[in-house]
């Protein structure tokens, strides 16, 4: 997920409504353009004392601290520009930004609500408010800002991968699908959207063109680690063992300390009859991520097809003690059953 922020065309917001402090929003905007943020927080803020009651000075001083760099400085502008216009659908956007950039997502969805009420056409709140929603567990509500940001601004490539994404998991795979089809039309050299289609895609069971599409993506962005982590998923279920090992030893070179990469390469090594070698990685997996039951899993299988018969039993232990299902659990233990020394 992404997320945007607002910079309104300054002269606009300057020029609108008139009022005394026209003249210094003018010149603060001009500044703005020329580079000059310093000269143009000044004016902003000479701007606000020729008109106290008047938000466009402390919204243009935020934006403008944003720029800076100074997002503590540019989130209070925003609070004092909200103050004195509580429907100032820009500046809640622009204050939710940083809000969710500091994860403060329920505060920032709070300023994504308001923005929206304030202003229903407004694509990038709408597209922020679903950001939040995704970042607060509200699937099926995230989906319904993401169409409308959709719908507001379809040529967005952006929106359209995050609809697709957001679809994908309420388990809405044709709708993921055509979004993200449309996503790749929209930006063809965008590996994240082939990498979001192929995922969809080997959901569907279309692990052809699933292939064909998270190798484009890795084309594209050869360093791209999550999608040759998912090329190397897509070839085991097309049966291309060597292939899937090759493109997981991508992702874990990549991402080193990525505990589901390392999962993954180990899965490949047990696939390809290499329990030596699947040993190692499982155990890397582990540690690095000790909640991952497939990590633990496949641990057991690869110490089952060594031999190790006393170290399959305590990697089974492990798998059985976290959350997975009863089904999962009584298969594991069928496994380890067959365990020879």
């Amino acid at each position: 997920m992404s997320m945007t922020t607002t910079t309104i065309v300054m002269a606009l917001l300057a020029l609108a409504e008139g009022g005394g402090a026209a003249p210094l929003l003018e010149k603060g905007e001009k500044a703005f353009r020329q580079g000059d943020t310093a000269g143009a927080i000044a004016a902003f803020d000479e701007a606000a004392k020729v008109d106290p009651k008047d938000a466009r000075p402390h919204y243009l001083k935020g934006v403008a601290l944003e720029k800076k760099g100074d997002n503590a400085g540019a989130a209070t502008a925003y609070k004092a520009a909200i103050a004195r216009k509580t429907d100032f659908a820009e500046a809640h956007n622009n204050l939710g930004a940083l809000l969710l950039a500091r994860n403060e997502v329920p505060a920032a969805a709070g300023e994504f609500e308001a923005a929206v009420k304030a202003k229903p056409a407004y694509a990038e709140a709408q597209y922020n408010l679903g950001v939040a929603r995704d970042g607060l567990g509200k699937k099926q509500e995230a989906v319904v800002a993401y169409k409308e940001a959709v719908r507001l601004k379809p040529e967005d490539a952006v929106y359209r991968m995050n609809l697709g994404a957001a679809l994908r998991r309420t388990g809405d795979v044709p709708g993921a699908l055509v979004a993200l089809k449309e996503a790749t039309r929209l930006a063809p050299r965008d590996a994240t959207a082939w990498t979001d289609l192929g995922m969809v895609l080997s959901d569907s069971k279309n692990y052809d063109e699933a292939h064909t599409a998270l190798e484009k993506a890795t084309k594209l962005k050869p360093d791209f680690a999550l999608a040759w982590n998912r090329l190397g998923r897509v070839a085991l279920k097309r049966g291309d063992i060597a292939a899937a090992v090759a493109a997981q030893e991508k992702a874990r070179k990549l991402e080193p300390k990525n505990g589901a990469f390392a999962a993954d390469l180990c899965r490949a090594f047990i696939e390809q009859k290499q329990a030596p070698r699947a040993v190692p990685e499982c155990k890397a997996a582990v540690d690095l991520d000790p909640k991952n039951p497939l990590a633990h899993y496949e641990l057991m299988k690869a110490l089952v097809a060594k031999g190790d018969c006393g170290g399959a039993k305590t990697a089974n232990a492990s798998f059985k003690a976290l959350p997975v299902k009863p089904a999962a659990k009584e298969q594991a233990d069928e496994i380890l059953a067959t365990c020879k020394k």
